[in-house]
């Protein structure tokens, strides 16, 4: 009867295995949230697979990102009281650039069985290593190498290959192709159609694992309830229902800019990273450099935010709520009361007391040097010179040739 059991429930195991891409991401830096803003998203799904009598699977998230870093941890349990699964999966992820982002994760599978006769527990273990690149506002590839290395002779956990492409066809509809290779390739359909601001539909198709989903989501400020049938073509249905907390709120790209008539316009000269972030127009990481030019050079004009690593798009998003752009181009030089003028404007001291600073900046994004990193050294030569400079871990990421073209910049022998 026992081993009967478990004959059952390993069949049900593998079945479930194969397809739960449909169910959810296996990820601690869950795809699904990335092109959420909020610093903070965690969640918890439930479900039945299959209808199985005392079989079920659970999900619990936590993902925190800061200063470019996205960091996340995850927690699944997939069982019945005499049989478990638990998978415990950490993770991180740098935003390299506006466009794209790499990260690795590590992931500690426990099974465990527990009975009055047997007792027996086995853990395994593995890494993931993933890039996205966004090489357009509203389309994103992401890849994966998954279960890297099995550190196990048995091949319980086999390694996988997975690239996802994701794009905007029209308003409010996200079209998702999923390609995954492991012991045999499966492909992923996905749609998402969003009914309003607050309600989305969901499905999602699969050949090869002979499987199907269809699921309703609604927002409600900072929380995310979902409901999904997955089918499955001979094993029958599961039902599961998340819940997932945003710090910032869900909104989606089409309804989350504020209407013009409800909010009022920052001056762009003297806001808080945090009220910009707020708008929910461009990233929080180029909000914080907005503010650290500001504070290292002066006032902010479109061409700073160009040499910022913004596109255009963005810069014309943010001047629909924000004002006071600094324009250099339109220095005042037709006589000597309007020179004055510009002398005594409240701006002035700061952009002539880090005027060098501001050309050396300039000089280096020019040269080809990313902005965040040409920013980062501007400021490190100008609290700590020259030694400081040649010491920073950013100046020793660059190649040789760039190495030569800051110094150079920056009048070092």
């Amino acid at each position: 009867m026992m081993a009967s059991l478990f004959v059952s429930l390993f069949l049900l195991v593998n079945a479930f295995e194969t397809a739960r891409p449909l169910a959810g991401n296996l990820w601690a830096i869950a795809p699904a949230y990335q092109y959420n803003p909020s610093s903070l998203v965690s969640g918890v799904t439930y479900a039945n697979p299959f209808g199985y009598a005392d079989l079920y699977n659970t999900i619990s998230f936590v993902n925190y990102t800061f200063d470019g870093f996205r960091e996340g941890i995850q927690w699944q349990y997939f069982g019945i009281p005499e049989y478990r699964e638990d998978t415990v999966s950490i993770g991180t992820d740098w935003v390299i650039a506006q466009w794209i982002s790499v990260g690795v994760e590590l992931h500690k599978y426990i099974a465990s069985i527990k009975t009055q006769q047997l007792r027996y527990t086995q853990s395994f273990y593995d890494y993931g290593i993933y890039c996205t690149i966004k090489p357009f506002d509203r389309a994103s590839i992401f890849i994966m190498q998954n279960n890297v290395r099995n550190f196990n002779d048995d091949g319980y956990i086999p390694s996988e290959t997975i690239v996802a492409l994701r794009t905007e066809f029209f308003k409010g509809c996200i079209v998702e192709y999923e390609l995954s290779y492991s012991d045999y390739i499966t492909q992923l359909f996905k749609i998402q159609g969003f009914i309003t601001s607050y309600c989305a539909v969901n499905i999602a198709y699969s050949r090869e694992l002979n499987t199907s989903s269809a699921g309703i989501s609604i927002i409600w400020d900072s929380l995310l309830v979902q409901y999904v049938l997955h089918h499955h073509s001979f094993l029958g249905n599961t039902h599961s229902i998340g819940v997932v907390y945003s710090l910032t709120g869900f909104k989606y790209a089409h309804f989350n800019k504020p209407l013009k008539k409800e909010i009022k316009k920052l001056d762009i000269q003297c806001c808080t990273a945090e009220e910009l972030t707020e708008l929910n127009v461009v990233p929080e990481l180029l909000c914080q450099r907005i503010v650290k030019y500001r504070s290292m050079f002066g006032p902010v004009s479109v061409t700073s935010l160009y040499q910022l690593g913004f596109t255009t798009q963005q810069i014309r998003d943010l001047q629909e709520y924000t004002y006071n752009f600094y324009e250099q181009e339109k220095r005042v030089h037709d006589n000597d009361e309007q020179n004055n003028k510009v002398v005594h404007n409240k701006y002035i001291s700061s952009e002539e007391k880090n005027r060098k600073m501001k050309q050396l900046f300039q000089s280096m994004v020019t040269a080809g040097i990313p902005a965040y990193i040409a920013l980062s050294l501007s400021e490190e030569f100008q609290n700590n010179g020259q030694k400081g400079l040649l010491q920073s871990p950013l100046f020793k990421s660059l190649t040789t040739q760039q190495q030569k073209v800051v110094k150079s910049l920056c009048g070092i022998q």
